[in-house]
């Protein structure tokens, strides 16, 4: 460790050298400065700020001067009555009448010294060099030939023809002292290594920072303020707007408000200058009282790029939203009360069920509702429930370990659960959930946290849960499919879409949107056709009218419009979704119950739309409203 550097700043070198006999080679070097009082502070100033002095130490007049004038880092080596009695018992010998020096105010129990050595005392009171070389020469003149004090005391005293006598510090006086200056040393280097810390802080991070104090001057400038504000002339070392009040600074960053009010503001987006900034000040509040205002701040170009790349990352790995609310469109009464609620929702944190049929547009509010969301700018992920067997969509919500299984990626894999961490996962088609995985996911919306398969740790998630079902999950619930406690987790908010036949009123809307999108407005439906539009139940809801508008496109050609084409289509629709018609006889109505007809009829109509979608299981679920799992067990 170095070693701690002391400056004894006195006119008493005897004293100066007892200190320098008392103190610890091994932890301190003492240094003698010889001053007299007007000449110490400055000395003293010039010792601490370039002479690499930790502590000052000082005695006498001297030292109560430097501790009243400069505070810390000063220790005053005190004299008890033990030393100054010390003193007059050296005094009586050379007379009856003797002076006393003291700095400021008279000492105290001099009369009870006086009784007990026969002594005539005359205190000497001084606060210059002046006043003490005054008061000696009184009492020299008034025939006082002893005075006790200090080192200059002595040689003023010398110079006039008396005799002076030194008060010495006891050795337990100056190696308290020595204590105090050792504790204070080591106070001021961490204090000093803390602050180039924090300096380096500043320096390094990528905000501008500024403090005020609650006088609002400034106490932190870091360069980073500086280049962000164009603050001219700051150097490195910060010192320049240091202790000046903030408006001499810089202008329009609302820390004096702040400073006024108390309350914090949060990403304020402000102009100060020439930069726009966004920027969070909050109060420094001790015992209640506003002591000062911390602020952190970026340039708004910077917080935007950031933004960008964020997203980026997002959009590269999948896990954005494709679509807004503003993507969902309706002037239908239904649908306003829908949007309404869904913006109302959007602003908790609570799981969402969105119930409706196929093709209404889910997906569509599971995303607007993300976007609105706090949770917008992280993760967004989308999983169709129906889609995977069960074992692949068990490893997929909730990742392996390596080894799990057959066939286990090496290293495992984190599941959607992990990855969509602080932000939204979409379950859609919630229903068709296997049982087995309900209460797994029952465990994450009650507790935050999963467990891989094949892991043996917990892994805390904080992730929002949207669902969807095109069934009624309540029903869903008590006919005993649904786990009735996980649907109230689920159900915490609901929102139930219309399907396209209750909102009728919106079909030349959305006819308008889907020609727009598709060839931008230039082809047309004549007012007679949108009445058929209007007409149609619409089965497949908005998803069959964009199929239809999107096939009536492809074959207009050059036309702008053609009644024929979209009268044949609708035609086309209507046969479609008719229904096929069992051959049953007298014979098998009478002989056969209404379960068993209910079960030909349905094997008829899956086998029917099997054949209609080439023997595609997967289109042919999707058409009929089901999930894969659902048809798989139909046909079996």
């Amino acid at each position: 460790m170095q070693k701690y550097k002391f400056a004894f700043v006195s006119n008493s070198p005897e004293i100066g050298e007892t200190v320098k006999l008392y103190s610890d080679p091994v932890t301190e070097e003492v240094v003698i400065r010889l001053a007299t009082m007007e000449e110490a502070i400055p000395v003293a100033r010039e010792l601490l700020d370039k002479g690499g002095v930790d502590v000052i130490l000082g005695g006498g007049g001297t030292g109560n001067l430097l501790a009243q004038t400069l505070g810390q880092p000063v220790i005053r080596i005190a004299k008890t009555h033990i030393d100054i009695l010390h003193a007059l018992i050296k005094a009586r010998a050379l007379g009856g009448h003797v002076g006393l020096t003291a700095y400021g105010k008279p000492i105290e129990g001099i009369e009870l010294f006086e009784q007990l050595l026969s002594l005539k005392i005359r205190q000497i009171v001084f606060s210059t060099t002046e006043d003490l070389v005054s008061g000696i020469s009184d009492a020299v003149g008034d025939g006082v030939r002893c005075i006790v004090g200090d080192g200059i005391c002595e040689r003023i005293t010398a110079s006039l023809g008396g005799v002076g006598i030194l008060t010495i510090p006891s050795k337990e006086e100056i190696l308290q002292a020595l204590r105090e200056a050792r504790a204070i040393a080591a106070a001021r280097r961490q204090e000093r290594k803390d602050v180039v810390r924090i300096r380096t802080v500043l320096e390094t991070i990528k905000e501008g920072v500024i403090t005020v104090d609650n006088d609002g001057c400034v106490q932190i400038f870091n360069q980073m303020a500086a280049d962000i504000l164009g603050f001219p002339g700051v150097d490195r070392d910060l010192l320049r707007p240091i202790g000046k009040p903030l408006p001499d600074v810089i202008q329009g960053t609302g820390l004096l408000s702040v400073l006024k009010t108390g309350k914090p503001e949060i990403d304020q987006v402000r102009r100060v200058g020439s930069a726009k900034i966004v920027i969070t000040s909050l109060p420094v509040v001790i015992d209640g009282i506003t002591e000062g205002v911390v602020a952190t701040f970026r340039e708004a170009s910077k917080i935007q790029d950031i933004d960008r790349k964020l997203r980026e990352k997002l959009y590269v790995c999948g896990f954005v939203t494709r679509y807004t609310i503003d993507n969902f469109k309706g002037e239908n009464a239904r649908v306003k009360r829908l949007l309404e609620q869904t913006r109302k929702y959007a602003q908790t944190p609570a799981a969402i069920l969105i119930e409706g049929e196929t093709g209404t547009g889910k997906e569509i509010l599971a995303h607007g509702i993300h976007n609105m969301s706090e949770r917008k700018l992280k993760p967004f992920i989308a999983i169709n429930c129906s889609a995977l067997p069960e074992t692949l969509l068990e490893s997929e919500l909730f990742g392996y370990e390596e080894g799990a299984f057959t066939g286990a990626k090496r290293g495992g894999r984190i599941g959607m659960f992990e990855l969509a961490n602080e932000g939204t996962i979409f379950l859609d088609e919630i229903a068709d959930i296997p049982p087995s995985l309900q209460m797994r996911l029952l465990r994450v919306l009650e507790q935050k946290e999963i467990m891989r398969i094949g892991g043996e740790k917990i892994v805390p998630v904080d992730v929002r849960i949207i669902s969807s079902s095109y069934k009624n999950l309540s029903e869903e619930s008590k006919c005993g499919r649904f786990r009735l406690d996980l649907y109230f987790r689920l159900a915490m908010l609901k929102l139930r879409v219309p399907p396209l036949r209750e909102r009728m009123d919106d079909v030349p809307l959305l006819t308008s949107e889907l020609l727009m999108r598709l060839c931008s407005g230039t082809k047309q439906i004549t007012p007679a056709m949108m009445m058929k539009l209007k007409e149609y139940d619409w089965p497949g809801n908005i998803r069959e009218l964009d199929s239809l508008i999107n096939r009536y496109v492809v074959l207009l050609g050059t036309a702008k419009h053609d009644d024929d084409l979209l009268t044949d289509l609708l035609g086309e629709l209507r046969s479609e979704g008719a229904p096929p018609t069992p051959n049953m006889n007298a014979k098998d109505r009478s002989e056969k119950s209404l379960k068993q007809h209910l079960e030909e009829y349905e094997r008829i109509l899956i086998e029917a739309t099997l054949n209609e979608c080439q023997l595609s299981r997967k289109r042919a679920a999707h058409k009929l409203g089901i999930s894969v799992n659902t048809l798989w067990r139909k046909l079996n």
